[in-house]
Protein backbone atom coordinates (compact mmCIF):
# COMPACT_ATOMS: atom_id res chain seq x y z
CA UNK A 1 0.00 0.00 0.00
CA UNK A 2 2.60 2.82 1.02
CA UNK A 3 4.26 1.47 -1.98
CA UNK A 4 1.14 2.56 -4.30
CA UNK A 5 1.28 6.48 -3.23
CA UNK A 6 4.83 6.95 -4.24
CA UNK A 7 3.41 7.72 -7.76
CA UNK A 8 0.71 10.12 -6.74
CA UNK A 9 3.13 11.84 -4.47
CA UNK A 10 5.94 12.63 -7.14
CA UNK A 11 2.89 13.52 -9.46
CA UNK A 12 1.80 16.20 -6.27
CA UNK A 13 5.44 17.37 -5.81
CA UNK A 14 5.68 17.98 -10.05
CA UNK A 15 2.66 19.68 -10.41
CA UNK A 16 3.53 21.87 -7.93
CA UNK A 17 6.76 23.28 -8.81
CA UNK A 18 6.61 22.44 -12.86
CA UNK A 19 6.22 26.01 -13.59
CA UNK A 20 8.21 27.94 -10.93
CA UNK A 21 11.41 28.16 -10.14
CA UNK A 22 12.90 26.33 -7.11
CA UNK A 23 15.28 29.84 -6.14
CA UNK A 24 11.74 31.51 -5.12
CA UNK A 25 9.59 31.77 -2.15
CA UNK A 26 6.84 29.41 -1.46
CA UNK A 27 3.41 30.85 -2.22
CA UNK A 28 0.69 29.50 0.54
CA UNK A 29 -0.76 27.21 -1.84
CA UNK A 30 2.50 25.50 -2.55
CA UNK A 31 3.88 25.80 1.24
CA UNK A 32 0.32 24.27 1.98
CA UNK A 33 0.76 21.01 -0.41
CA UNK A 34 4.39 20.73 0.99
CA UNK A 35 3.02 20.47 4.44
CA UNK A 36 0.89 17.64 3.04
CA UNK A 37 3.59 15.50 1.46
CA UNK A 38 5.81 16.14 4.37
CA UNK A 39 3.28 14.71 6.72
CA UNK A 40 2.85 11.52 4.66
CA UNK A 41 6.65 11.41 4.68
CA UNK A 42 6.95 11.40 8.02
CA UNK A 43 4.32 8.87 8.69
CA UNK A 44 5.81 6.61 5.78
CA UNK A 45 9.34 6.69 6.67
CA UNK A 46 9.97 3.98 3.51
CA UNK A 47 8.61 6.06 0.94
CA UNK A 48 11.45 8.37 0.91
CA UNK A 49 14.60 6.89 -1.27
CA UNK A 50 11.77 5.88 -3.99
CA UNK A 51 10.40 9.33 -3.69
CA UNK A 52 13.76 11.13 -3.91
CA UNK A 53 14.65 8.90 -7.09
CA UNK A 54 11.48 9.66 -8.68
CA UNK A 55 11.94 13.30 -7.75
CA UNK A 56 15.88 13.14 -9.33
CA UNK A 57 14.81 11.95 -12.54
CA UNK A 58 12.08 13.95 -13.53
CA UNK A 59 14.80 16.68 -12.62
CA UNK A 60 16.74 15.37 -14.81
CA UNK A 61 14.44 15.11 -17.44
CA UNK A 62 13.16 18.57 -17.10
CA UNK A 63 16.98 20.11 -17.11
CA UNK A 64 17.59 17.80 -20.56
CA UNK A 65 14.37 19.50 -22.00
CA UNK A 66 15.69 22.74 -20.80
CA UNK A 67 18.62 22.33 -22.47
CA UNK A 68 16.65 21.14 -26.38
CA UNK A 69 14.33 23.82 -25.55
CA UNK A 70 17.35 25.98 -25.90
CA UNK A 71 18.88 24.07 -28.50
CA UNK A 72 15.43 24.74 -30.54
CA UNK A 73 14.77 27.85 -29.69
CA UNK A 74 15.12 29.54 -33.00
CA UNK A 75 13.75 26.66 -34.92
CA UNK A 76 10.78 26.82 -32.94
CA UNK A 77 10.10 30.90 -32.72
CA UNK A 78 11.98 32.29 -36.02
CA UNK A 79 11.14 30.30 -38.53
CA UNK A 80 8.98 31.57 -41.27
CA UNK A 81 8.03 28.33 -42.87
CA UNK A 82 5.94 26.87 -39.95
CA UNK A 83 2.13 27.78 -39.81
CA UNK A 84 1.19 30.62 -37.78
CA UNK A 85 -2.02 32.18 -36.64
CA UNK A 86 -1.74 35.58 -35.22
CA UNK A 87 0.02 38.76 -35.20
CA UNK A 88 3.87 38.44 -34.98
CA UNK A 89 4.78 40.70 -32.06
CA UNK A 90 2.20 39.02 -29.90
CA UNK A 91 3.30 38.62 -26.31
CA UNK A 92 2.50 35.10 -25.67
CA UNK A 93 3.50 32.43 -28.40
CA UNK A 94 1.77 28.86 -28.00
CA UNK A 95 3.81 26.43 -29.94
CA UNK A 96 1.08 23.17 -30.82
CA UNK A 97 2.61 20.30 -31.97
CA UNK A 98 0.60 19.01 -33.95
CA UNK A 99 -0.78 16.11 -36.85
CA UNK A 100 -3.58 16.47 -39.45
CA UNK A 101 -4.30 12.75 -38.89
CA UNK A 102 -4.64 12.83 -34.83
CA UNK A 103 -8.24 13.42 -33.83
CA UNK A 104 -7.25 15.40 -30.93
CA UNK A 105 -5.08 17.98 -32.92
CA UNK A 106 -8.55 18.43 -34.79
CA UNK A 107 -10.55 19.09 -31.83
CA UNK A 108 -7.39 21.72 -30.57
CA UNK A 109 -7.32 23.69 -33.54
CA UNK A 110 -10.58 25.76 -33.04
CA UNK A 111 -10.15 25.86 -29.21
CA UNK A 112 -6.62 27.63 -30.35
CA UNK A 113 -8.12 30.16 -32.87
CA UNK A 114 -10.80 31.00 -30.66
CA UNK A 115 -8.09 32.41 -28.10
CA UNK A 116 -6.43 33.88 -30.65
CA UNK A 117 -10.08 35.41 -31.35
CA UNK A 118 -10.21 36.29 -28.15
CA UNK A 119 -6.87 37.90 -27.66
CA UNK A 120 -5.82 39.14 -31.00
CA UNK A 121 -2.97 41.65 -29.57
CA UNK A 122 -1.46 38.86 -27.01
CA UNK A 123 -1.79 35.31 -28.56
CA UNK A 124 0.17 34.24 -31.71
CA UNK A 125 -0.11 30.09 -32.49
CA UNK A 126 3.00 28.24 -34.37
CA UNK A 127 1.68 25.12 -35.70
CA UNK A 128 4.72 22.59 -35.62
CA UNK A 129 4.11 19.80 -37.70
CA UNK A 130 4.76 15.98 -36.34
CA UNK A 131 2.80 13.42 -38.70
CA UNK A 132 3.02 10.29 -36.24
CA UNK A 133 -0.03 8.68 -38.07
CA UNK A 134 0.79 8.41 -41.19
CA UNK A 135 4.18 10.06 -42.72
CA UNK A 136 3.48 9.00 -46.57
CA UNK A 137 0.01 8.59 -48.07
CA UNK A 138 -0.06 6.03 -50.41
CA UNK A 139 -0.24 6.88 -54.22
CA UNK A 140 1.31 10.32 -53.22
CA UNK A 141 4.84 9.81 -51.69
CA UNK A 142 3.84 12.58 -49.37
CA UNK A 143 1.90 13.47 -46.27
CA UNK A 144 -1.48 16.00 -45.04
CA UNK A 145 1.52 18.18 -43.10
CA UNK A 146 3.55 18.10 -45.77
CA UNK A 147 0.85 19.26 -48.03
CA UNK A 148 -0.10 22.16 -45.71
CA UNK A 149 3.09 23.32 -46.05
CA UNK A 150 3.97 23.52 -49.56
CA UNK A 151 0.58 25.62 -49.61
CA UNK A 152 1.93 27.81 -46.95
CA UNK A 153 4.85 28.29 -48.86
CA UNK A 154 3.48 28.32 -52.22
CA UNK A 155 0.19 29.66 -52.35
CA UNK A 156 -0.34 31.43 -48.88
CA UNK A 157 -3.38 32.95 -49.62
CA UNK A 158 -5.53 29.28 -49.78
CA UNK A 159 -3.47 27.98 -47.08
CA UNK A 160 -6.26 28.65 -44.79
CA UNK A 161 -8.89 27.10 -46.72
CA UNK A 162 -6.31 23.86 -46.86
CA UNK A 163 -5.71 24.05 -43.18
CA UNK A 164 -9.50 24.10 -42.62
CA UNK A 165 -10.49 21.05 -44.88
CA UNK A 166 -7.70 19.11 -43.35
CA UNK A 167 -8.81 19.55 -40.15
CA UNK A 168 -12.58 19.09 -41.21
CA UNK A 169 -12.17 15.54 -41.88
CA UNK A 170 -13.14 12.88 -39.22
CA UNK A 171 -10.44 9.98 -41.08
CA UNK A 172 -7.09 9.78 -41.82
CA UNK A 173 -6.58 11.64 -44.86
CA UNK A 174 -5.68 9.20 -48.06
CA UNK A 175 -4.69 9.84 -51.64
CA UNK A 176 -8.37 10.92 -52.22
CA UNK A 177 -9.01 12.91 -49.63
CA UNK A 178 -6.19 15.27 -50.28
CA UNK A 179 -6.49 15.38 -54.13
CA UNK A 180 -10.09 16.72 -53.35
CA UNK A 181 -9.01 19.43 -51.63
CA UNK A 182 -5.80 20.36 -53.42
CA UNK A 183 -8.31 20.38 -56.46
CA UNK A 184 -10.59 22.43 -54.73
CA UNK A 185 -8.23 25.23 -53.63
CA UNK A 186 -6.30 25.30 -56.51
CA UNK A 187 -3.39 23.95 -55.12
CA UNK A 188 -2.58 20.59 -56.87
CA UNK A 189 0.91 21.38 -57.35
CA UNK A 190 1.63 21.65 -53.38
CA UNK A 191 0.76 17.68 -53.53
CA UNK A 192 4.48 17.14 -55.26
CA UNK A 193 7.05 16.07 -52.79
CA UNK A 194 9.56 18.55 -51.82
CA UNK A 195 12.78 17.86 -50.62
CA UNK A 196 13.13 21.04 -47.90
CA UNK A 197 9.28 20.70 -47.04
CA UNK A 198 10.70 16.87 -46.04
CA UNK A 199 13.77 17.89 -44.21
CA UNK A 200 11.66 20.26 -42.61
CA UNK A 201 9.19 17.80 -41.33
CA UNK A 202 12.16 15.08 -40.54
CA UNK A 203 13.69 18.22 -37.86
CA UNK A 204 10.28 18.60 -36.03
CA UNK A 205 10.66 14.61 -35.69
CA UNK A 206 13.88 15.08 -34.19
CA UNK A 207 12.89 18.07 -32.12
CA UNK A 208 9.81 15.94 -30.72
CA UNK A 209 12.06 13.46 -29.81
CA UNK A 210 14.49 15.11 -28.23
CA UNK A 211 12.20 17.49 -26.02
CA UNK A 212 11.01 13.88 -25.05
CA UNK A 213 7.57 14.31 -26.21
CA UNK A 214 5.25 11.00 -26.55
CA UNK A 215 2.63 12.18 -28.67
CA UNK A 216 0.28 14.88 -30.25
CA UNK A 217 -1.33 17.28 -29.87
CA UNK A 218 1.42 19.12 -26.87
CA UNK A 219 1.68 22.66 -26.27
CA UNK A 220 4.65 24.82 -25.62
CA UNK A 221 3.92 27.78 -23.60
CA UNK A 222 7.49 29.63 -22.34
CA UNK A 223 9.03 27.21 -20.61
CA UNK A 224 6.25 24.51 -19.94
CA UNK A 225 4.82 21.90 -21.88
CA UNK A 226 1.25 21.17 -21.51
CA UNK A 227 0.36 17.03 -23.13
CA UNK A 228 -2.80 16.21 -25.08
CA UNK A 229 -5.94 18.38 -25.90
CA UNK A 230 -7.29 20.65 -23.26
CA UNK A 231 -10.17 22.72 -23.66
CA UNK A 232 -10.82 26.34 -23.71
CA UNK A 233 -12.25 26.35 -20.02
CA UNK A 234 -9.01 24.88 -18.35
CA UNK A 235 -6.56 26.37 -21.09
CA UNK A 236 -7.31 30.17 -20.97
CA UNK A 237 -6.65 30.75 -17.26
CA UNK A 238 -3.12 29.06 -17.95
CA UNK A 239 -2.58 31.68 -20.92
CA UNK A 240 -3.89 34.34 -18.66
CA UNK A 241 -1.31 32.93 -15.71
CA UNK A 242 1.41 32.92 -18.46
CA UNK A 243 0.65 36.79 -20.30
CA UNK A 244 0.65 37.91 -16.67
CA UNK A 245 3.97 36.36 -16.20
CA UNK A 246 5.42 37.95 -19.22
CA UNK A 247 4.14 41.00 -18.45
CA UNK A 248 5.64 40.86 -15.13
CA UNK A 249 9.15 40.55 -16.86
CA UNK A 250 8.44 43.24 -19.32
Amino acid sequence: MKKSIILPLVAAVTFSYSSISFAGPLNQNQQEKLEKIEAVLVENPDLIDGLLTSLNLYLDQQNRQSEMMAKYQDWIYNNPQHTTIGKADAALTIVNVTDYNCPYCKKLDPVLEQLVEEMPNDIRVVNIYVPLKQQDVKGLGTSSAEFALNVWQQNRDAYEQVHQLLVKRPQMHDKNSLSRIAKHTGTEGSLTRQDETRAMIDKNYQMFSELGLRGTPAMIMGTEIIPGYMPIEQLRPIVKAQLAQQQSKS
